[in-house]
């Protein structure tokens, strides 16, 4: 598992073992739970082997978490025989998105700078481990990866990762920070000196930027925009496939116009610096 592999799959599979073992957990849930996280792309099956293979398991003890999962109409069965998740999924995030009625007001200024920019524009928050997209605008007919809602990133190797981690006081940064190199140690250590640089930028110049460290074939700009009344930070970012992302153009246009949104975004009085 090279570095990229393990940091994108410590949010989502990989726990110390201490979690495992604390009796005070349910690891059935969690096993559950992790199952559900596989389902990564909304195009793709997984059959039990797979998922064995992802969460390193037993092919029975998959097989139960499965047949548990589809009568809880979570996972359907799919023609080729393996599963693929259901609608019913989406009412576990209605919670959460019911209680983000600000991310709409962001998305005038979303749409604004993914149409001057041909390119797609997300706003996410921390969750563990990971970013999660929250809202998105932008849909280029060329693009190859569009930034749907609910798509987790790792926070390291991405822009936008970057851009939340610097959004956190000191203390809430070193234990993050911890946690990650616990999570995926190899994949910390590769990420460590672009993580800590985009943190600086953002604190400076308001934004960072990232040339494929996750997806090869995106490059992109994000700009932290702050925190919110009930604590989620939230950053802003916009992604410009490889082969037409000049890098001064990065730099010197869309990166200084996201720092500009976000702090129109602070203005409008929802998030704190």
């Amino acid at each position: 598992m090279t570095g990229l592999e393990e940091l994108a799959a410590g949010g989502r599979n990989l726990r110390p073992a201490a979690e495992e073992d604390d009796l005070s957990l349910a690891s059935t849930l969690m096993r559950g739970l992790a199952v559900l996280g596989c389902f990564q792309s909304g195009t793709e099956a997984l059959g039990n082997a797979e998922i064995a293979r992802r969460l390193d398991l037993n092919r029975a003890t998959v097989s139960r978490l499965c047949k548990t999962l589809v009568a809880l109409d979570y996972l359907r069965a799919d023609p080729s025989g393996g599963f693929r998740v259901t609608a019913n999924v989406l009412t576990l995030a209605y919670p959460l998105l019911a209680a983000t009625g600000w991310r709409h007001a962001a998305r005038p200024v979303m749409r604004e700078i993914a149409e001057f920019a041909n390119a797609a524009t997300s706003i996410s928050v921390i969750s563990g481990a990971n970013f999660v997209v929250i809202q998105s605008e932008g849909h280029p007919p060329d693009f190859p990866h569009t930034p749907e809602i609910g798509i987790t990133g790792p926070l390291m190797a991405a822009s936008t990762g970057r851009a939340l981690l610097s959004l956190l006081a000191e203390q809430s940064l070193k234990d993050k920070l911890a946690e990650l190199r616990e999570l995926a140690p190899d994949g910390f250590a590769a990420f460590a000196d672009a993580t800590q640089a985009g943190i600086e930028r953002c604190r400076t110049d308001g934004f960072c930027t990232a040339r494929g460290d996750w997806r090869p074939a995106i490059h992109a700009v994000a700009a932290p925009i702050g925190r919110t009344a009930d604590g989620l930070v939230v950053a802003l970012a916009c992604t410009v496939p490889a082969y037409r992302a000049r890098q001064d153009r990065m730099e010197t246009d869309i990166g200084p116009r996201l720092a500009a949104a976000a702090e129109t975004l602070r203005l409008r009085g929802v998030f704190t610096p």
